[in-house]
């Protein structure tokens, strides 16, 4: 069974979470491919997965961790930029 269809399969008991609005840093970030907001949260076989569920979507990136928090804490994470020194050509 793919993760797909384990999503699927628990979208029955899945449910949007909003954490508490602590700091800025617990509130859930959109999606960083297509700017969906909020994305859904699912337990699974034990787990908490965070994902884009847009159909608009052509990645429909997910996370888990072993908490809701932790998995929230990973979906908000995102990667600093590189610099490389190179620019883009127009």
């Amino acid at each position: 069974m793919n993760l797909l269809e384990v999503i699927v399969k628990g979208a029955g008991q899945a449910a949007r979470h909003d954490p508490p609005s602590r700091t800025p840093h617990d509130i859930p970030l959109a999606c960083p491919f297509c700017g969906a907001d909020p994305p859904v949260a699912a337990g699974i076989a034990g787990r908490f997965i965070v994902g884009c569920e847009s159909d608009a979507c052509h990645v429909n990136p997910q996370v888990s961790g072993a908490s809701l928090g932790e998995a929230w804490a990973r979906w908000n994470r995102r990667p600093v930029a590189r610099q490389t020194g190179h620019q883009a050509k127009a």
